[in-house]
């Protein structure tokens, strides 16, 4: 321990820093907020919140028409895990037939 306390080049080093630090605090705006400071009533973590129910049946319709998965999730904007959940939600596996797809094309 004797000999680390000795090292006063690491004391200015540390002291350095630190005033650097304080400096760069001191220059950011008070306005800047992350993620995490945001009011939780602006955060939409929910699908329910994210997605009506008439999207949600869209997306189903689309997926059981044969659109993939990821397309599904870049087109509305949520993860494919999401997208994935909606689906088993609505009892729905698998794509249907292609007789099925060009039913519904024609609707």
């Amino acid at each position: 321990m004797q000999a680390y306390s000795n090292r006063l080049d690491l004391a200015d080093a540390l002291i350095s820093a630190v005033q650097r630090l304080r400096q760069a605090q001191a220059q950011t705006t008070a306005s800047a907020q992350s993620v995490r400071s945001a009011p939780l009533s602006t955060r939409q973590w929910r699908i329910g919140d994210r997605l009506s129910e008439g999207d949600r049946e869209r997306l189903v319709a689309a997926f059981t028409a044969g659109t993939s998965k990821r397309k599904l999730a870049e087109c509305y904007g949520i993860s494919e895990s999401s997208v994935k959940r909606l689906i088993r939600q609505h009892g729905v596996s698998k794509p249907s037939s292609g007789l099925a797809r060009l039913q519904l094309l024609q609707r």
